[in-house]
């Protein structure tokens, strides 16, 4: 009985080393790609303009404005608003806004502008800033000047939500009053 030799396999019949290699790096290359669309996506959104609606609370506290305007001390009130978020840097916005709220039983409406600075934590951007503005209220119009500190976070592609505390100070003669607003809302960018 003869023992036939099995045939020698030509190199270009099977896989080889070379093959291998490109589908593995076709693989960490399509991988990276998947990987890298939230990172773009996030990147995009930081640099994006946006348009927020939020609602929340406002606490008013200070002295009688007019017998009209009587401040109750922390007497809550509905507030709501419309901001426009303006990215100057990543880490730097303009949000101008307006919002609407009750002192007493009069209606007040803030016009003003945060210059927010962000800090980007994780899936979190941070932030503080200072919010001049202007408040009107029954005939009177007053300047007001606060401060505020929030927090954002993308939810989906380009919609994000926030939470914010603002405090302002409204200054009318020698009566001033203070406003601490909490609000939650989401923004849309483009």
């Amino acid at each position: 009985m003869k023992i036939s030799r099995p045939e020698r396999v030509r190199r270009s019949d099977c896989h080889n080393g070379g093959d291998l290699i490109m589908r593995r790096v076709t693989l960490l290359i399509a991988a990276l790609a998947i990987c890298a669309i939230p990172l773009s996506a996030a990147a995009s959104s930081a640099e994006s303009v946006g348009l927020g609606v939020a609602l929340g609370v406002a606490f008013p506290e200070g002295a009688d404005l007019k017998t009209e305007v009587v401040v109750d001390d922390w007497d809550p009130s509905f507030n709501w608003g419309f901001y426009v978020n303006i990215p100057l840097i990543s880490t730097f916005h303009i949000t101008p806004s307006a919002e609407l709220y009750q002192i007493g039983e009069q209606n007040a409406t803030d016009i003003s502008i945060a210059f927010k600075f962000i800090v980007p934590i994780w899936l979190l951007d941070i932030y503080v800033g200072v919010v001049p503005g202007l408040t009107t209220i029954a005939d009177i119009h007053a300047m007001n000047v606060g401060g505020l500190v929030g927090l954002s976070f993308n939810m989906i592609a380009n919609l994000d939500f926030f939470v914010q505390a603002k405090y302002k100070i409204m200054f009318h003669g020698d009566h001033n009053v203070r406003t601490l607003h909490g609000h939650a809302g989401v923004l849309f960018t483009f």
